[in-house]
């Protein structure tokens, strides 16, 4: 027989590697993460193949990765892949015809790999790829060349890496216009005059070539050469300028550059010069020049005259200056300001500007002079007599003003000046008024630390903004303000309606505000959008109600930023889907109707008990619960009378013309007890009823329809019933003075109907004959604690 503990062992070999394959397989060949776009986010998964998706997938993003190489047969049944980034992965290899079936291609992202070569094959058939980034790998050239020739539709072009070294002049046939083309070679040795002459326009042309500029000036100039005819802006990155540079940038008559921007480079006066020089008279509008040092002191003479329009933006933000202690001012470069109507100097350190320099901004619009050290008594001198004549924005954001009456003054010079942005200062003495422009219409104050604006703020202002101080109130007369921003401040309240008449919008965000009521919406005439999230709002019944329901204005904050500061139980809650309860709502009306529904129901109870005797109930209730406690047996001294008679008074004539003459004139006599002659005067009834039974050795009910019809009636049945079955004593005796059937009994006698079928009643006879037998069998009844059963007299009832 064969050892089961040996399949076992060989069924175990064949499952295990299967199971880690199966694993294996699940966790780099799947990816399910696709939407109903067909996009599928495949990134960040630590696949190392290319997994399987729809085959009707649009977009594919398979970057951040571990896979090393693109087979033949990878996207073959992807034939609608408009979108495939690949970057940041460790591929080194792909097979030629890898894209061959993807002719839809138009997104195409390789970068961050560990590419050595790359060939035209890839983008044989990619004809509609229109953005290509395959830098940051490890390629030394682009190829046996032409490699981008079928890219026609090509736009964006991204290549380069440290180790790329040669560029030959057919690497770009068959591209001529991009919109952004960049390159990243930080050390190329060999560029082939033209390379770059395919290109007919391009948009923007980033160059990183560090060693190039400083090592091969005369191959960096050629590049400027050739690109300096196709493009519209040109950004030069990261780049060390050599000391000793006169003939850098060329001089192009058919330059077609708008704008020159310089990022994270290292100048010296020579570059700055030589760079000037070759752009006076061209195209240039527009200069750019930020995270950059300068090594020289602005020794920048012999500029060429200037005859065009030359530069009519600039831009320089946080440039070093080595040696600031040596650097010459601004007068050898100030015929370059002329023309400029946009000038941007931010980070620059900047604590005066000399009066010659603003006096040369003659066509300024847009001065920013942000994050410096401008102040209010060196103000002065910057905005002498001439200076800035034509600023309408003005942006002094940042800087180190303390004192608003002064700074204000100071401005008021600026006749044309309507925007002003004052934000991020630190004003301290708001006790004097403010001299403004005429003509400022927006005014920003925004996170200056203010904690009262008192008569600072210009008249004729239409927005000002507020926000992100310490403002409690806001108390200015405004006729012309048209949007407010007091965003983050401390404001209990909204503003006072009668000092802004024309306000349009209103930002009230993140104040300390716990309502809003349409009385003080509406007192705004004209104000149509408001922001007021992000409050500590109380959510009584009417705010809620308002501002789901009854809101005339259209709120700019999300939702989301409405939520309930209080009561307690509904902090946190959103206010859209916030409802109080009607209690909540309208507790005089609730606790009235409440009131009114417990007096009418005390009414109908009382109704009830009046109707049906419900006292009565009570009473007998009460005395059961005390003949609980007293003894199951009556003491003989306690007994009074032989019988408690229970007749109604319509048989009230037959009770004491027939009953009581014969039987309390029987030898022995009996006793009787009649409620018409022994009840206690003034006691309750009920408590006669009740005494009475009690004090009695038997309850004689007298039965007739007019009993069945008599309320008090049915109490001394009902208690006498109580001693029948309670006690468990024989004590009622029922005399039927004339037949009643059964469906002339009432429902509330349903006590009588049980006595009439379980106990034997006595019938009176209408025949003289059978009253002599009728009257000794109830003296026998009522003598002796047995009953009489004579066949005749005695009958059970049996109802039909």
């Amino acid at each position: 027989m064969r050892s089961p503990s040996l399949g076992i062992l060989l069924g175990g070999c064949i499952f295990i590697p299967t199971a880690f394959l199966q694993r294996n397989a699940h966790q780099y060949n799947v990816c399910e993460q696709c939407d109903s776009d067909n996009l599928c986010n495949c990134s960040s998964l630590k696949l190392e193949n290319i997994p399987h998706v729809s085959e009707n997938v649009s977009g594919f993003d398979l970057s951040h990765n571990k896979i090393s190489q693109v087979k033949d047969t990878d996207f073959i049944t992807y034939v609608r892949l408009k979108r495939l980034l690949l970057q940041s992965n460790q591929i080194q290899s792909i097979a030629e015809p890898a894209f061959q079936h993807n002719t839809h291609l138009e997104y195409l992202d390789l970068s961050n790999n560990l590419l050595t070569q790359l060939s035209p094959n890839w983008f044989k058939y990619l004809s509609k790829l229109q953005y290509f980034n395959v830098s940051g790998n490890n390629y030394t050239d682009l190829g046996s060349g032409r490699i981008f020739s079928n890219l026609t539709q090509l736009r964006w072009l991204e290549f380069g890496n440290p180790s790329l070294s040669f560029l030959k002049e057919d690497d770009f046939v068959g591209v001529t216009h991009l919109e952004e083309f960049i390159v990243k070679a930080e050390k190329l040795l060999v560029y082939q005059k033209g390379s770059f002459s395919s290109f007919r326009n391009i948009s923007h042309a980033a160059l990183s070539l560090h060693d190039t500029f400083r090592n091969e000036p005369d191959q960096a100039r050629q590049i400027l050469v050739e690109l300096t005819g196709s493009t519209t802006h040109m950004e030069l990155r990261d780049l060390a300028f050599p000391d000793k540079t006169d003939s850098l940038f060329p001089t192009v008559d058919n330059s077609t550059v708008r704008k020159y921007t310089f990022r994270n480079n290292s100048f010296t006066d020579g570059v700055v010069l030589n760079f000037i020089n070759s752009s006076i008279n061209t195209k240039l509008s527009e200069l750019v020049v930020e995270d950059c040092e300068l090594s020289g002191t602005g020794k920048w003479f012999g500029i060429k005259p200037i005859t065009s329009n030359f530069l009519r933006s600039i831009t320089l933000s946080n440039i070093s200056i080595k040696r600031f202690y040596l650097f010459y001012d601004l007068s050898s470069i100030s015929q370059l300001l002329v023309h400029v109507k946009t000038a941007k100097l931010t980070k620059l350190t900047l604590f005066l500007m000399p009066c010659t320099v603003s006096r040369t901004l003659q066509n300024v619009e847009l001065l920013d002079l942000t994050d410096n050290l401008l102040n209010d008594y060196r103000l002065e001198e910057t905005l002498c007599s001439g200076a800035w004549p034509s600023v309408r924005y003005l942006i002094l954001q940042k800087n180190d003003f303390k004192f608003l009456g002064i700074t204000s003054s100071k401005l008021s010079t600026l006749s044309n000046l309507t925007h002003l942005d004052l934000s991020q200062n630190r004003f301290r003495d708001m006790k004097t008024s403010c001299k403004w422009s005429k003509n400022l219409q927006f005014l920003n104050l925004s996170s200056c630390e203010m904690k009262s604006i008192k008569e600072c703020i210009p008249p004729n202002v239409e927005v000002l903004d507020l926000s992100n101080n310490a403002l409690h109130s806001f108390d200015v007369n405004l006729p012309l303000l048209k949007e407010l921003n007091v965003s983050n401040n401390k404001f209990k309240r909204l503003p006072s309606d009668g000092y802004l008449p024309k306000m349009e919008i209103l930002k009230i965000s993140n104040n300390k505000l716990t309502s809003l009521t349409g009385v003080e919406i509406k007192a705004f005439k004209n104000l149509r959008f408001l922001e007021a999230g992000k409050n500590n709002y109380i959510c009584s019944c009417e705010f809620l109600f308002y501002m789901n329901h009854d809101i005339t204005v259209q709120l700019l904050n999300q939702k989301e930023n409405y939520i309930c500061d209080s009561p307690l139980f509904l902090r946190g809650m959103l206010i859209q889907n916030t409802k109080r309860s009607f209690f909540d709502c309208h507790t005089t009306l609730s606790l009235a109707l409440l009131c009114v529904g417990i007096c009418l129901a005390v009414g109908i109870v009382g109704m009830m008990c009046y109707k049906y005797h419900g006292i009565w109930y009570i009473q007998m209730t009460w005395a059961w619960l005390k003949a609980k406690r007293k003894p199951k047996k009556v003491r003989n001294n306690d007994i009074c009378y032989d019988a408690f008679v229970s007749y109604s008074v319509m048989d009230s004539e037959w009770v004491e013309n027939f009953l009581v003459r014969e039987l309390e004139g029987a030898h022995p006599p009996l006793t009787l007890c009649l409620h018409k002659r022994d009840f206690i005067p003034g006691k309750w009834i009920i408590d006669n009823i009740i005494e009475s039974i009690e004090k009695s050795r038997k309850t004689l009910f007298v039965l007739s329809q007019h009993f069945v019809q008599s309320e008090w009636c049915k109490y001394e049945l009902d208690y006498t019933h109580f001693r029948l079955f309670d006690e468990n004593d024989d004590k009622a005796i029922l005399v039927l003075l004339e037949p009643i059937p059964k469906e002339t009994i009432p429902q509330r006698f349903c006590k009588l109907r049980k006595l009439m079928n379980t106990k034997t009643y006595l019938e009176w006879p209408q025949e003289e004959v059978e009253q002599q037998n009728f009257w000794f069998n109830l003296q026998a009844a009522l003598k002796y604690e047995t009953n009489v059963t004579d066949g005749h007299e005695m009958q059970s009832f049996s109802p039909k």
